[in-house]
């Protein structure tokens, strides 16, 4: 059923492209009637608004008027959304979160009666998504207890939603724990725990050619190299960070790495600059706390 109508999808493409064609040949000629009875040269008048003529430019504009008709019946019933309407699961089954439970049709059973695995898939399935929903609320709730500043409640949250993104295969949302770890840690100065979860954060956003993600961690790893006394090693890293955030257009990532730079600067007026190139960063970034931060420490 569905090559039937992408077979009338495509005729009808044709169609608007035939119509378009027949449509424009006919405003030509018509432009040409005008141009000939403006010329009034000899035959002019008589040839360009003969009979032959306007009916020529009568049957292009019907058939571009009727290849759009052919056209609008083909491209009212396109296919592409009839998949994902035949493959949404029972709203009720979503609701409750339990599989019908109505007998199973011939096509669903063994031979030896026990259900097929497309049942126990769609279990399977069921249970993904609840893990995904427990380790995305171990995530906020790591995120509210850092806002709150409960360290331990956070660090805890926070290898929570690692270890249930690491079950789930979400890469993007492991690195993203191990993020916050590192900051979490960094926070205690263990600095060694930090930077091995900022390593880890970036082996993950690099794999997934995340940009931001990885220049996010370069900066961690700045700060880590900082608080060991390594400003050389930090400002390596964070001029590393701010080229992949240009080539990444993030305006916060940048105004991140300027606040960076300003806290291991050792020339006071460097550093009051920086915080004021970091201020107006934020300000463009649309984070106007961030900014007075920034602005408080310039004074």
């Amino acid at each position: 059923m569905f090559e039937a109508a992408e077979t009338l999808q495509h005729a009808a493409w044709l169609a608007v492209a035939g119509g378009l064609g027949l449509l424009a040949l006919g405003c030509i000629h018509l432009l040409l009637v005008y141009a000939g009875v403006l010329a009034r040269r000899e035959r002019g008048w008589s040839h360009w608004v003969g009979r032959r003529s306007f009916t020529a430019a009568l049957v292009l504009l019907l058939g571009a008027a009727l290849m759009q008709v052919v056209a609008h019946r083909g491209l009212s019933g396109r296919p592409d959304t009839a998949p994902a309407i035949a493959a949404a699961p029972n709203a009720a089954n979503v609701t409750t979160g339990s599989v019908d439970a109505a007998a199973p049709d011939a096509a669903s059973v063994t031979k030896g009666g026990a259900v097929a695995p497309a049942k126990e898939s769609l279990k399977a399935d069921m249970r993904a998504a609840v893990s995904a929903a427990d380790a995305e609320a171990a995530f906020g709730e790591a995120l509210a207890a850092r806002s709150a500043g409960r360290a331990e409640d956070a660090e805890r949250a926070y290898g929570q939603a690692r270890d249930a993104f690491a079950m789930l295969g979400d890469a993007r949302r492991e690195a993203d724990a191990l993020h916050g770890l590192g900051d979490m840690a960094l926070a205690g100065r263990d600095l060694v725990r930090a930077e091995r979860r900022y390593l880890d954060a970036r082996r993950l956003f690099a794999g997934l050619a995340n940009r931001v993600g990885e220049a996010n961690a370069l900066v961690g790893l700045a700060s880590v190299k900082a608080g060991s006394g390594d400003r050389a090693a930090a400002a390596r890293l964070l001029d590393e960070a701010h080229a992949i955030y240009l080539k990444a257009v993030s305006v916060r990532g940048r105004a991140n790495v300027t606040l960076a730079r300003a806290g291991i600067a050792t020339d006071p007026a460097r550093a009051r600059r920086l915080y004021r190139d970091a201020a107006g960063l934020y300000i463009r970034a649309g984070l106007p706390d961030w900014a007075e931060y920034a602005l408080g420490r310039a004074r």
